[in-house]
């Protein structure tokens, strides 16, 4: 898709700009997102957009909490990610999509789509569209000193309003992006293709973890959708409960299973190495 983009001016492709809120930072150790604002632009015109709280199956880290303002309490009754995806897709067809810090947002949209069932294009990124980085551009070519949002909206006199909650921060990055653009072009920036090339290249979700060797059983369990009983190794001793693993992915420290804990009635991760034992729950 990148092609068909690079030798247009951005007026002249429609665009998505895009920011999600979540349960706190790696998606690779089962972080999901909470929140999720996208405009699609076309021509600089808002044609339109989507603004919703998701529940992620799984508790907030205070620390996320502290940051954008939403609590667990906040999203109960919300949808899940997977009943949204198709209303998503629609409206990022054919455009370019852009954010601020694009590989953080990139990495949590491309899990949650891999998550919902959505299969991955020839093992590719969900979806496929390249990506745009108003951060990446900020910190190359505008040294502005800080490139959080807000500092760069400051720095090019554009009004912040809610910082930290996806809708409010869209709008910033969209203005952000067109007052970007026009500083640009005087500097022979003005095809999408010149914005990849100023951003240091195109982005895309990372690859799927490597893949891991895993216990047959557990194997398995996630073909089967079947659940497992762990004895697992904590840092309070050791403990017995009932997972239903979703996903295997790597991480600094190693594998990890991100499943359904029947005991704590939420999604958890657990790291392979502490898992002392498992049998199907048939068995027990």
């Amino acid at each position: 898709m990148s092609q068909e983009l690079t030798g247009k001016r951005l007026a002249d492709v429609p665009i998505v700009v895009l920011d999600t809120e979540t349960t706190g930072l790696d998606p690779r150790l089962g972080h999901r997102i909470v929140e999720i604002a996208a405009l699609r632009l076309e021509n600089w015109r808002p044609v339109a957009e989507i603004s919703q709280l998701v529940q992620p199956g799984r508790k907030l880290d205070p620390g996320a909490s502290r940051v954008h303002g939403i609590y667990d309490e906040d999203l109960v009754g919300q949808p899940a990610f997977a009943e949204i995806a198709g209303d998503l897709l629609a409206l990022m067809d054919g455009a370019l999509l852009v954010a601020h810090n694009a590989a953080f947002d990139a990495g949590f949209v491309d899990m949650e789509f891999h998550l919902g069932g959505y299969a991955r294009d020839n093992h590719g990124p969900m979806p496929a569209n390249p990506w745009l980085c108003t951060l990446q551009l900020a910190r190359r070519r505008f040294h502005f000193g800080r490139n959080n949002l807000g500092a760069v909206a400051r720095q090019l006199n554009i009004r912040v309003d809610t910082a930290h909650r996806a809708l409010a921060d869209v709008y910033t990055i969209a203005a952000i992006l067109k007052r970007m653009s026009e500083q640009l072009q005087a500097q022979g920036v003005e095809t999408v293709g010149d914005l990849f090339q100023a951003q240091g290249g195109p982005i895309y979700a990372p690859p799927p973890a490597q893949p891991v060797a895993l216990p047959p059983l557990l194997a398995d369990a996630l073909a089967s959708g079947g659940d497992l009983l762990i004895e697992y190794a904590a840092s309070r001793g050791s403990s017995r409960r009932v997972i239903t693993p979703k996903y295997v992915t790597t991480g600094s420290s190693g594998a990890y299973v991100v499943a359904y804990c029947h005991l704590r009635h939420e999604q958890r991760t657990f790291r392979l190495d502490r898992i002392l034992a498992m049998a199907p729950v048939g068995d027990r």
